[in-house]
């Protein structure tokens, strides 16, 4: 399989081919995840927030944290008065240093791709930033997304906006569940280089879906 990055410490995760191999390399890189993707611009942290403050009241709880990893992503809107998250992830490593920060109200080991182990409807906010891109969460896991958020709530979320063979799945599916009814599209980012000091070829983008 061809290589989907050049820096090597990100291709470990994107070349992962299984769920154990992705909890394999987030449980070894979880100590040094902060560090290495701080060295690396990561511009999702900044960018998921301001996405997220632009679309959400605080006070809107809960809100499903998915792939929350060290818990990068939900600290800034922590300290802008958000609440209410649970947590889940695939790395205990990665749950271990999100504990640490005391954002959320729950962590829970779970898998994206699998079912959920939440009821339908319960959250008016589902996050995921940074988790869906080739090699860690597939494009099936929005199908539990739209599933755990209420009606009317909204799923805001991340992928590779660069599209090649791996990366066109994830495009596929979100307009397949738009052509279904099952959401439709409120908001998107321009692509941006998400890490310009790891890889420069990787583009993300945000997007905002409201749940039927």
């Amino acid at each position: 399989m061809a290589k989907h990055s050049s820096n090597p410490t990100l291709e470990k995760v994107y070349a992962a081919q299984s769920d154990e191999d992705r909890r394999e390399a987030y449980n070894e890189w979880a100590r040094d995840y902060d560090k290495d993707v701080t060295e690396f611009g990561i511009q999702l942290p900044y960018v998921g927030a301001c996405v997220f403050a632009k679309h959400v009241e605080v006070g809107t709880e809960p809100v499903l944290d998915a792939a929350c990893g060290t818990g990068m992503h939900s600290l800034p809107l922590k300290m802008m008065g958000y609440g209410g998250f649970q947590g889940i992830d695939i790395s205990d490593g990665m749950l271990a240093i999100a504990a640490e920060r005391e954002i959320y109200d729950s962590l829970q080991r779970m898998v994206l791709g699998k079912r959920l182990e939440f009821p339908n409807d319960h959250f008016p906010v589902t996050y995921a930033i940074g988790a869906l891109a080739p090699g860690n969460a597939p494009p099936e896991s929005l199908d539990e997304f739209i599933r755990v958020t209420c009606s009317g709530g909204l799923v805001i979320w991340s992928t590779h906006a660069h599209v090649n063979e791996r990366t066109q799945p994830f495009h596929d599916k979100r307009q397949e569940l738009s052509n279904r009814g099952l959401w439709e599209l409120v908001f998107e980012t321009k692509p941006f280089v998400s890490m310009p000091k790891g890889d420069s070829v990787i583009k993300h983008a945000v997007y905002v879906y409201r749940v039927a």
